[in-house]
């Protein structure tokens, strides 16, 4: 579809788009829902080459530029034609803490109200810290851009700077339309597979019960607090071994330890996680930043008596059990539940395990991502991604349902259980509850 005709039409909202839609309805007026990186830029840099990149970069991304209204029982979404990139400047170079001040800045922004009816999907700014140390920030709303939309944006704005800083060619541009994203989840939709999906789904979640989490049920509030880890680059390998001897990959080996905590935590045994997909592989959002990941209840009854290693296997199993149908989007699910209009969810923490190589180069400069906010957090979001210079291990909270000090107390618990399994790995799943100090259980109300 012609670019110019896709700019006049009104189109469905995609199911990603869908959920991210039906959960900023519920409260108009919040900003939980904005996502940001800040990616720190060290070296001679030369601030009109990046603003070049970035508006470039931004303007060509349709998932930004979209306008979402109600007609009749429908949402749909339309591009607005001007496309703006606005690039707002702070210096904070002066400061005593520049990064300090920098991140106050950045809350504060995040605080914005959303309108997604009118106003841009996102914001960004070049902010100074020193003489060669800069931030690019870039804000996005969740239905715009999930966590592989980022990394495909600040990958072309490196591109697009490096080929300035060194007087070459850049890459041809990108066809970022959305129209082939929607097309392609049409088809799906009206396909027998998305049938069964949705069959196999309704047949699996027969009968769940309350997720158990960790604290007490409360709607998100305006933002998340977090507890963040940086770990030593050799920890990825050290999970990769243990989790080739147990003949599992290295997800499925941690899913376990994040089910042998909840249930150490928590004493409970039938337990729900969110885990997060890309759903991008083979599909045609493979390179449109975009939102496109989905969420997958993942549910395990924990047999206190089987050794980690049984555990593990469990899981991996299940995940192959559930990888083909996987597409069925989360805000369906809650639809054919009948809890489309409401908090309630079907698991309780959301785990992001994000394998994907996060590498980028600036000609010139030692860049470094930054991550500013998850967006909407209902109760747990676990964050796990190996990167060169370490292992991101963050867990942000729901701030109305965890306090700092009981943030910190499951984060340095989850921690020490994956030390243990790797030691113990046959280690009975009783044992390696009493071994972690418990915490009082809440199913949701």
């Amino acid at each position: 579809m012609a670019r110019d005709a896709l700019e006049t039409l009104a189109l469905p909202l995609t199911g990603p788009q869908l959920g991210m839609w039906a959960g900023q309805q519920l409260d108009p007026d919040s900003p939980s829902f904005w996502t940001a990186e800040a990616i720190e830029l060290n070296g001679a840099l030369d601030p009109g080459a990046l603003e070049d990149a970035v508006r470039e970069t931004l303007s060509a991304c349709d998932a930004l530029h979209m306008r979402y209204t109600r007609r009749g029982d429908e949402v749909v979404q339309s591009l607005d034609p001007q496309r703006p990139v606005v690039i707002e400047h702070q210096d904070y170079s002066n400061c005593a803490d520049p990064w300090r001040s920098a991140r106050e800045w950045m809350s504060e922004d995040l605080l914005r109200q959303a309108d997604l009816a009118r106003r841009p999907l996102f914001a960004c700014a070049l902010i100074r810290l020193g003489a060669d140390r800069h931030l690019w920030y870039l804000r996005a709303h969740h239905i715009a851009l999930d966590g592989f939309a980022y990394l495909l944006l600040i990958h072309r704005v490196a591109e697009l700077y490096s080929a300035r800083i060194a007087g070459r060619e850049p890459a041809p541009a990108r066809n970022w339309s959305l129209a082939p994203v929607i097309a392609e989840e049409a088809d799906y939709r009206q396909s027998q597979r998305f049938a069964d999906d949705r069959e196999y789904w309704s047949q699996r979640l027969s009968g769940l019960g309350e997720p158990v989490t960790l604290g007490p049920k409360r709607a998100p509030g305006d933002s998340s607090h977090s507890q963040r880890a940086l770990l030593p680059p050799a920890q990825y390998a050290q999970w990769q071994a243990a989790a080739r001897r147990l003949g599992v990959d290295w997800s499925a080996w941690l899913m376990a330890a994040i089910f042998a905590w909840m249930h150490a935590r928590s004493g409970e045994r039938d337990i729900s996680v969110g885990l997060l997909v890309m759903n991008r592989l083979g599909s045609a959002a493979l390179g449109v930043p975009c939102m496109a990941m989905n969420v997958v209840p993942l549910r395990l009854k924990i047999d206190p008596q089987l050794g980690f290693d049984a555990l593990a296997r469990a899981v991996a199993a299940q995940l192959r059990e559930l990888r083909p149908h996987q597409r069925y989007n989360y805000e369906w699910l809650r639809n054919d539940l009948g809890l489309g209009d409401s908090h309630a969810q079907l698991y309780g923490p959301v785990v992001n395990l994000m394998p994907f190589d996060r590498g980028f180069v600036f000609e010139g400069l030692r860049s470094r991502a930054h991550p500013i906010s998850v967006g909407s957090v209902e109760d747990l979001d676990i964050t796990v991604s190996p990167m060169v210079d370490g292992v991101r291990f963050d867990i942000e909270a729901n701030p109305l349902a965890y306090d700092a000090a009981c943030l910190a107390g499951h984060h340095a618990a989850l921690l020490a259980l994956l030390q243990r399994v790797i030691a113990e790995p046959e280690c009975r799943i009783e044992v390696l509850s009493g071994r972690i100090a418990p915490q009082s259980a809440v199913r949701a109300a």
